[in-house]
């Protein structure tokens, strides 16, 4: 009766949403818990694995100052084992926790509260709190996480942050689904960011290594001064004096907010029974609380009004950045300024990746034909609430290129662009090429479950195929209308980079 129970409600409760773009198909079953968290699933009889992804609603854009980074501190601290996991006991691990929590607080107020805080004092707190992180030691199951699934098959655990999105992946026998579910549910309930300092201090060092890369500081100066009030305006990394400072309990609170069932989706591609997984899904997700409601995020990016420059030096090359405010995915001009970065630039950035090789129109006149530049790229980024499209180039100094040189030549190929638009031939060599590149990103089985599991978070799934119908759709007109309207001065940041010579 149970399993006939089961049955009848999948057939009601499961959408199996069989959607077409052309000829791409994909059939994508749905189920909803009661608490909100939606299970995707894509049957893939064959080969006994599953690709098991978790993604939550959340990135640097959901963090504000003061706690930037903290997306990606998350991220870390979730491998550090729960209530359950990853402790002998955790009784006696959580009572060293709060010991080390109450010291830290103390040194917290002394070192950042006050402009001259007692050395002293902070000294003998942090000997205490390193004392009892070493006691802790004992307590710990040391990736206690990673044994469990590596002794039960599974291969690829991993996760990431961006701006958008978290997710947490790895890849099981079909029978161990079940493990799985258990896991990713405990560490959504139980999450107790063990060894938060010392993790934080491993952080810290990751930044400061992409701090010593020639050019870094710049970069993140030139993104920061683009967006005047986004939040896109931070990296993932966060803003060091905001590392130094966030807590555990800023780590409680942006989890309690955000890391909830009815702020993720889990999406399974393999080999198994949807009804099975729907099972264990009410069983293992269904028990968790419904978090609370989330709006989108406040703060977009106000009009620019007038055009910004940027000019540096130091040891990187030189080099010319401009960038145009565009709008976000979704909008009907995304996929005309896709097109276009496809064909002017010869890196990635058009349609889901899609870049013009080395045919961009950038590539042929300023690299192979003037021979002006070293690199010479444009890229289009439609984001969830901004957008940014970007052409660089790198000069060439043996020739006593300036920069300056190449931005003239990019404004006179955007001042064609706006007049006369592009071939017929360029337009339908870029759809074509967006086409054939969103294919292949369906191919495995890790990529088809990441771009249909991040495309649901925010526009739903479907998004990836009516994406790629309203590219097929592009006409010369939108081309030249899109670049009339967003590449002007007045929206623009154009950044001048020059390598540092010896003193």
């Amino acid at each position: 009766m149970r399993k006939r129970a089961l049955v009848l409600a999948l057939a009601a409760a499961v959408l199996s949403a069989f959607a077409l773009a052309g000829d791409v198909t994909l059939d994508v079953k749905e189920h909803v818990l009661g608490n909100g968290m939606k299970i995707l699933m894509i049957p893939k009889p064959g080969v006994p694995r599953v690709v098991c992804h978790v993604y939550f609603k959340v990135g640097s854009i959901n963090e504000r100052p003061g706690i930037t980074g903290s997306a990606h501190v998350h991220e870390h601290l979730m491998f550090k084992g729960t209530k359950v996991m990853g402790v002998t006991d955790y009784a006696a691990d959580a009572g060293i926790d709060a010991r080390i929590d109450e010291l830290m607080g103390r040194i917290y107020r002394e070192k950042f509260w006050k402009a001259d805080g007692d050395q002293a004092k902070i000294a003998a707190w942090q000997k205490q709190a390193d004392e009892l992180a070493a006691a802790q030691k004992a307590t710990i199951i040391k990736d206690d996480l990673w044994t469990q699934y590596m002794k039960n098959g599974g291969t690829g655990l991993n996760a990431s942050t961006s701006q958008e999105t978290t997710g947490y992946y790895v890849t099981l026998p079909s029978n161990k689904i079940e493990l799985q579910m258990l896991l990713e549910s405990d560490r959504m309930m139980n999450a107790v960011f063990r060894e938060f300092y010392s993790e934080k201090d491993v952080i810290m060092e990751e930044r400061r290594l992409s701090e010593n890369q020639p050019g870094f500081f710049f970069s993140e100066q030139v993104n920061a001064a683009f967006y005047a009030a986004s939040p896109y305006r931070w990296s993932v990394l966060g803003w060091m004096d905001d590392l130094k400072k966030v807590t555990r309990q800023d780590l409680y609170d942006f989890h309690n907010t955000y890391y909830v069932p009815n702020n993720a989706v889990a999406i399974y591609v393999g080999d198994f029974e949807p009804a099975a997984v729907v099972a264990l899904a009410e069983k293992y997700f269904g028990r968790i609380p419904k978090g609370p409601d989330l709006e989108p995020i406040r703060t977009s990016e106000p009009p620019q009004y007038s055009e910004k420059r940027m000019y540096g030096e130091g040891p990187a090359a030189t080099s010319l950045q401009m960038m145009f405010h565009v709008p976000p995915a979704g909008d009907p001009d995304s996929q005309a300024l896709a097109i276009l970065s496809s064909t002017l630039g010869s890196g990635g950035g058009g349609f889901r990746g899609m870049g013009g090789g080395g045919t961009g129109r950038l590539y042929k006149a300023l690299v192979r034909d003037k021979q002006l530049a070293v690199s010479a790229s444009a890229s289009s980024r439609p984001q969830w609430y901004v957008g940014a499209f970007q052409f660089s180039a790198t000069p060439r100094l043996d020739k006593g290129v300036k920069p300056e040189e190449l931005e003239k030549e990019i404004w006179a190929e955007i001042e064609k662009v706006k007049k006369e638009g592009l071939t017929d031939e360029e337009i339908q060599k870029a759809k074509n090429q967006g086409e054939a590149m969103f294919i292949r990103g369906l191919g495995s089985a890790a990529g088809l479950a990441g771009q249909v599991g991040r495309a649901e978070l925010m526009r739903g799934w479907r998004s990836i195929l009516t994406d790629l119908e309203a590219l097929k759709k592009v006409t010369n007109d939108d081309i030249k209308r899109v670049a009339a309207k967003y590449f002007v001065k007045d929206n623009s940041l154009t950044a001048i980079y020059a390598r540092k010579t010896g003193r």
